[in-house]
């Protein structure tokens, strides 16, 4: 850091003497100045990244206690692993995950929902806060929530408070809107053949065909954890590194590997004290057993990791409850609790413009507190 400040005070010095019509006309007291605007300038940015890095990892933790469910509610419901069991598959999953399967959501999140040259960091902490307060919200109602949309959204509505409908991007919206949306029905519609089809290929069979069936979900389970772990540490990921080029800590928009590590770490903790939501997503559809599981978490692995590779952000959580619907389905529809269906449906229409609301007078608030 030394190093640093010395060489930006050297290249401020040699900027002073060209543009003096004499070298000797340069005042010690102007360098001086020089010299401490720098400092307070690199205090300041170093301190306004730090919040945004802190709110953005808050936000991974959350995303990762909503995706706990997503990745353990299956195979714990269906008896074929102990809760610790799966919550430590789950996390060592979501660790590993984030250094897979691209970056493509990361610039996605960084560039396409907002135009990247006019966003600043008020707008990124305000889109943060929204969310956090809306996940929170979700939390303890106990009702599964979209993390995805609730980000989304906040960069929305903070957005358009600051800077104007014009500052967002159609196209980029577009594409991010279809991801989130799209991919329910596929969710559930996969899943739905793929228990048909297991019952199918499988219908004069012993009953010794559930032991592959559990060995399939272990599989399957596990693919969904590093799926979920590469899309849901991208957002954040993104977030930090857009930050780090607002501040100047990066001449262009990159991830360096410090930033995927700590939204890997964020993630796979939110996952270890994600078990509180387990029976939510699983037990409160139908009684799972593991032809369930297993169609359901390999309908939902697939999709993540094509639309990750895509650059489309989704709703893990909205995703797999849908793919065990989906699942309870090809059984009879008499299975499925609809009433509880309807409360996941209903949370996932409101939660971008509700978020978009909340963020958008979070970003007035800060405003009147006099931060830009």
């Amino acid at each position: 850091m030394l190093v640093l400040d010395e060489s930006r005070l050297a290249l401020n010095i040699d900027l002073t003497y060209n543009a003096a019509p004499h070298f000797w006309a340069v005042e010690p007291r102007a360098v001086r100045i020089d010299i401490v605007v720098f400092e307070v300038s690199a205090v300041n940015q170093v301190f306004a990244l730090a919040i945004l890095v802190a709110l953005a990892l808050l936000l991974d933790i959350l995303t990762g206690i909503f995706s706990a469910p997503s990745i353990t509610a299956t195979i714990v419901a269906s008896r074929v692993m102990a809760l610790r069991t799966a919550l430590f598959l789950a996390t060592i999953a979501e660790l590993i995950g984030p250094f897979l399967f691209g970056l493509a959501v990361a610039n996605t999140v960084a560039s396409e929902v907002v135009d990247a040259r006019v966003i600043t960091l008020p707008i990124l902490y305000a889109a943060l806060i929204g969310a956090i307060i809306w996940t929170l919200i979700c939390w303890y109602a106990r009702i599964p929530s979209s993390v995805s949309h609730a980000q989304i959204g906040g960069m929305i509505g903070a957005a358009v408070v600051a800077l104007g409908a014009q500052s967002l991007q159609r196209d980029g919206l577009i594409k991010i809107l279809l991801a989130l949306t799209v991919t329910v029905p596929l969710s559930f519609i996969f899943s739905f053949i793929l228990v048909r089809v297991s019952y199918f290929l499988t219908q004069n069979a012993t009953p010794r065909v559930n032991r592959r069936f559990n060995q399939g979900q272990t599989l399957a389970s596990f693919t969904l954890g590093l799926a979920i772990g590469s899309n849901s540490a991208q957002r954040t990921m993104g977030i930090i590194a857009l930050g780090l080029v607002i501040t100047g800590f990066l001449p262009q928009f990159e991830i360096p590997t410090w930033v995927i590590a700590i939204s890997a770490l964020g993630l796979a903790l939110g996952n270890l004290l994600g078990g509180r939501l387990i029976r939510t997503v699983g037990a409160k559809f139908f009684q799972l057993r593991s032809v369930h599981g297993f169609s359901v978490e390999a309908a939902t692995s697939t999709i993540v990791i094509i639309t990750s590779l895509l650059g489309g952000p989704i709703s893990t959580t909205q995703l797999t409850s849908m793919a065990v619907v989906g699942a309870g389905s090809a059984e009879r529809l008499s299975m499925v609790r609809w009433g509880f269906v309807q409360n996941i449906l209903l949370t996932w229409v409101l939660t971008i413009p509700m978020t978009g609301l909340v963020s958008a007078l979070v970003y007035l608030t800060l405003s009147q507190l006099g931060v830009r």
